[in-house]
């Protein structure tokens, strides 16, 4: 990029390439992402998310996702994330080793939209041992959405006596999805809750279990 080009860059006339679908405007956004100024490389990367031609620059998002200001990285992340790209999934999975939680949180949102059944644990590590509360609770809720039938019951037991009312609510919703009529007694506890979500919550999961048995009862007897 010429002297007079770099001079001439601004946060505005970065985000109005969106509007040009030229290898010109290409060409200034890569060059506007190794900017020495940290936001005007978010402005850039962020630029490229949003641009028509943007994934043609994906080698960009992924030095994003290493750049050492924490800014562009979070950045980058919100780029995969929007992408849907799972090529970057494993330069994400990095970022959950971050000092700045900040950016852990950011990846854990990423890893969500990218989810590799091996992120499990290392997102359920984060979940019972990040400092950060905001960082773990976006760990819960990443994990929720993506537990399976070998790993439920490892969260389960972590969220049916987590503080938040709506961890023991989850809990109480995976064995309903997952449990037998064997695992009844085990929400006793949950049915008597100081919260009445969650005794709600536990008593709705009894009942479907039961039914579940009553109705495999029934299939059987056919």
């Amino acid at each position: 990029m010429s002297s007079a080009l770099a001079a001439s860059l601004t946060h505005d006339s970065i985000r109005a390439l969106l509007a040009r679908d030229d290898d010109d405007a290409v060409t200034i956004l890569r060059d506007a992402a190794a900017e020495t100024d940290q936001f005007l490389r978010r402005t850039a990367i962020e630029s490229i998310g949003r641009h028509p031609r943007g994934q043609a620059l994906r080698t960009i998002i992924l030095a994003a996702l290493t750049d050492p200001s924490d800014y562009v990285a979070r950045t980058g992340c919100k780029v995969v994330e929007d992408w849907a790209w799972a090529e970057a999934h494993d330069v994400v999975a990095a970022l959950l080793r971050s000092p700045s939680h900040a950016t852990r949180h950011a990846a854990i949102r990423t890893l969500g939209a990218i989810w590799q059944d091996t992120d499990f644990q290392p997102l359920f590590h984060i979940y019972t041992r990040d400092p950060e509360r905001a960082v773990r609770r976006e760990a819960a809720w990443t994990l929720r959405e993506h537990v399976g039938t070998s790993d439920w019951l490892q969260l389960f037991d972590a969220f049916r006596t987590d503080d938040p009312p709506r961890h023991r609510v989850w809990a109480c919703e995976l064995a309903g999805t997952f449990g037998h009529s064997a695992f009844i007694p085990r929400l006793e506890t949950l049915r008597s809750d100081r919260d009445g979500h969650v005794r709600t919550a536990a008593a709705t999961a009894a009942d479907a279990l039961s039914r579940r048995e009553l109705g495999q009862s029934a299939e059987t007897s056919r």
